[in-house]
């Protein structure tokens, strides 16, 4: 008996030990996720003696371009409220201490384990629902799930820091909820400020466009080729085979040459703003993984290539 007790003991502990890692996994990858939408990561701000809470919300399809919000109090008492979008940093707003209190107020239930969800979906039906991480210092994360009614006091914070931001930015009024206010207000379409750049910007995104889109086309074509070339191994099928390969390597290369060429014309703008060049920055960090992607590729259509071509020339045995 006392062996028996014993062994439940210790299915507990480590049942306890699991929850446990679990939640610190949770908890983690909250923390990165927040991290990749642009803001220092929270163990850096901790680490310099930085006292942020954070906000993150996510509309449910994940495809608004909204900022996440991040409350801090400095020394001395100040506190500002500040938009975090995920290449650049929104104006910080000063805080008074009653709106602080109000926040305050609602944090510790915000960061408790969430309660039981009562929400009920009828079976085969897919939901879609708002969502949103929060993070504070030193290291605490919660996560909500608009569809889950045991995280109502972790989405009551989240609205709270949402409409204090709102308020502080002068966001027009509106009858919608709190969430789609908010992403009618500070969503951002990377839209330049300065019109003459922006008609530059808009220029070349469409160039990029008309270059780019034939691409699928073009690989689709040298893939064919070389199946065609591998069923049926007689020179025209291999010359076929060769030519719809390089083709794709010269849309590549148009495409690099783009790239390269194309954003000198803003290097040198005086009227460029922080904004601005954050997203002409993350356009073409954007545009250069798309290359290198399609890259690999090509790496692969040559190699198919080139046994092809070793096995045609191979003396027969």
């Amino acid at each position: 008996m006392q062996f028996g007790l014993y062994a439940i003991v210790g299915l507990l502990a480590v049942a306890a030990s699991n929850d446990c890692a679990i939640a610190q996994s949770a908890d983690e990858a909250t923390h990165r996720h927040i991290a990749a939408a642009g803001f220092i990561p929270l163990q850096e701000m901790t680490f310099g003696g930085r006292d942020v809470r954070r906000v993150l919300p996510i509309d449910p399809y994940g495809f608004l371009p909204i900022p996440g919000i991040e409350l801090e109090r400095h020394g001395g008492g100040r506190v500002t409220v500040r938009a975090q979008y995920r290449h650049w940093t929104g104006p910080a707003y000063r805080v008074s201490a009653d709106e602080w209190n109000q926040i305050a107020a609602l944090e510790s239930a915000a960061f408790a384990p969430p309660g039981e969800n009562r929400t009920k979906t009828r079976p085969g039906v897919v939901v879609h629902c708002w969502r949103g991480l929060l993070e504070a210092s030193p290291s605490r994360a919660a996560s909500w799930w608009g569809c889950n009614s045991g995280t109502k006091a972790s989405q009551a914070y989240t609205k709270a820091l949402l409409v204090l931001a709102m308020e502080k930015k002068g966001c027009p009024a509106s009858d919608n909820d709190a969430l789609r206010r908010f992403s009618e207000c500070f969503r951002d379409d990377g839209t330049l400020d300065d019109p003459a750049l922006q008609t530059q910007f808009a220029a070349l995104r469409d160039r990029w466009t008309t270059q780019r889109v034939p691409g699928a086309d073009i690989l689709a074509q040298a893939r064919q080729s070389l199946w065609t070339a591998k069923e049926d191994r007689v020179p025209t099928r291999l010359m076929a085979a060769r030519r719809a390969v390089f083709a794709f390597g010269q849309h590549q290369n148009a495409l690099r040459d783009m790239l390269r060429s194309s954003f000198t014309l803003f290097r040198n703008s005086v009227s460029m703003d922080t904004r601005s060049a954050a997203i002409l920055s993350q356009t073409r960090s954007r545009w250069d993984e798309d290359i290198k992607a399609q890259n690999q590729n090509y790496v692969t259509l040559l190699e198919e290539l080139a046994q092809l071509l070793a096995e045609d020339t191979r003396p027969p045995g």
